[in-house]
């Protein structure tokens, strides 16, 4: 099933085509964006201007097109800021209606929160955050413990809107106009004891603002990853870019690839809207989420399209929908007996067995594929709710060195600026894992694991008449020996000739 979400906002609007598998999950395939400042003016007159709603109906006719042209069925679109605030507000959505055939869902602050929330914590997966998301006409915040949701705020601190109230029309400041706006944007914000946080709050964040100042952070520091989602941006870097593009002209801030001609006029703005809410609730750093109210508008709508079309979402409903997905991956069956005696004897930290969980699952819906370059970058194209960068680096590594030793060392080479040299061990016992998994899991066998110290009992218990591919475990085990630097006596036998064994020694 296709699924187009359209997403109007105060600056720009955009259209995401989703392609929805059977189990519910869901990838982008195509995006469109244009760039249609509807809030233009919004501020002085209280209306949307006729120019802003020409621009915005000639970007959606478009959208229609793209719609048609690929034959989708479900269309949800969505405005957020700049209409619901607009005194014209029907006359609007009557006008894009007769004009487009799209009719919009107009969000609450509150839904606008909510769904976005849903949409970056469902691939973040952190259960105590304070939860932003900066668009052009307004802040929403949403505070959560453990996944449930304590307060939710939204504030007109947009960086298009923030633009047109202190700056000039090409997006600088001047001195005086740009200090003015750091204090409306601290006086504006709660403060740490009005939302109560817990001193275990993360800070998670989504916006163009957040992923360009990600994008320019990652040029500076020559960062390997080409990846925004997860990455952790601290407010030394934030402090020191914001501060960066206020120094900067229009031109200058053009020719800066990570941000483009289409956001200088807002990104300075943006970039202090950012510092002020760290400093403000002093937070170290930011987990940036490259999913955010589109995501969450169709996870909503591919579990309960009565709900998105009610138009009614309550906190524990969204609750609900974060906790199913955040649910945490279990190791197979099969692979329990082998892993829980390694990581009781210190042989594999917890952080290793949970890459491993991951790996194993990664693993098993990968398509076939020859080309081991090609293996990797579809790994690492994937958005991890669980694991860091430098996590999901090993766990693909990994895969890739149960396939090719020399590859996963050529690649480990490749991103060294990521991985720390310990990370090559836990690379290579990962993979031994992987093998001695992969056997156990298609045979339907168990192993049970005696440690005393370097040496390791290892007992293969097949069900009756199950084949054991005897050849490809010897490797596997050799391999297994070198990774965790010890000796493995392994040995075959029944199920019920260990049963009576245990029954004689007893």
């Amino acid at each position: 099933m296709k699924v187009s979400v359209i997403d109007l906002g105060f600056n720009s609007v955009k259209l995401v085509n989703y392609d929805i598998k059977k189990d519910g999950t869901f990838k982008a395939y195509q995006q469109e964006g244009v760039k249609v400042k509807l809030g233009e003016g919004l501020h002085k007159t209280g209306y949307l201007g006729k120019e802003p709603i020409k621009r915005t109906i000639d970007a959606l006719l478009m959208f229609h097109d793209v719609i048609n042209f690929d034959s989708i069925r479900h269309v949800l679109p969505v405005a957020t800021s700049a209409v619901r605030e607009a005194g014209n507000r029907q006359d609007f959505l009557k006008q894009v209606y007769s004009q487009t055939g799209f009719q919009f869902k107009v969000l609450s602050g509150q839904e606008e929160g909510l769904y976005s929330y849903i949409g970056a914590l469902e691939s973040t997966c952190i259960p105590t955050s304070l939860f932003f998301d900066l668009g052009g006409g307004s802040l929403e915040l949403v505070y959560t413990e453990n996944y449930g949701i304590k307060k939710i705020k939204s504030y007109p601190l947009g960086a298009l809107r923030l633009t047109q109230l202190f700056g000039k029309k090409n997006g600088t400041f001047s001195k005086k106009d740009y200090s003015e706006m750091e204090e409306h944007v601290l006086d504006a914000l709660p403060d740490r004891k009005e939302l109560d946080l817990s001193p275990d709050t993360t800070l998670v964040g989504v916006g163009g603002t957040l992923r360009a100042m990600v994008r320019y952070d990652q040029q500076l520091r020559e960062y390997e990853f080409d990846k925004v989602h997860n990455y952790r941006l601290d407010y030394q870097s934030v402090s020191s870019i914001s501060e960066e593009f206020y120094a900067m002209d229009a031109d200058e801030l053009a020719e800066i690839e990570a941000i483009g001609s289409n956001r200088i006029d807002t990104i300075t703005a943006g970039s202090v809207i950012i510092r002020m809410l760290m400093k403000k609730f002093d937070f170290e750093r930011v987990v940036v989420s490259a999913q955010g109210l589109r995501e969450g508008i169709l996870s909503v709508f591919v579990r309960d399209p009565k709900m998105f079309y009610r138009g009614s979402i309550s906190n524990e409903k969204a609750k609900a929908f974060v906790t199913f997905a955040c649910q945490i991956e279990i190791l197979p069956q099969n692979t329990v007996t082998l892993v829980r005696p390694l990581v009781s004897a210190g042989l594999l930290r917890e952080k290793e067995k949970m890459i491993l969980t991951h790996a194993i699952k990664q693993a098993s819906d990968l398509p076939p594929v020859t080309n081991l370059n090609n293996l990797f970058y579809m790994m690492m194209d994937e958005d991890s709710a669980f694991l860091s960068h430098r996590e999901q680096l090993i766990l693909a590594l990994s895969i890739v060195h149960t396939k090719k030793e020399k590859a996963a060392d050529l690649l480990f080479s490749r991103y060294r600026s990521i991985l720390e040299p310990q990370n090559k061990k836990s690379i290579e016992k990962i993979s031994a894992c992987l093998a001695l998994s992969a056997i156990l899991e298609r045979a339907k066998t168990n192993a049970r694991l005696c440690i005393k110290g370097k040496k390791i009992d290892m007992k293969i218990m097949p069900p009756p008449r199950q084949f054991i591919p005897s050849i490809l475990l010897k490797s596997a085990i050799k391999n297994f020996e070198r990774a965790f630097d010890v000796s493995v006596d392994c040995s075959i036998e029944s199920g019920a000739q260990a049963l009576a064994k245990e029954k004689v020694a007893a």
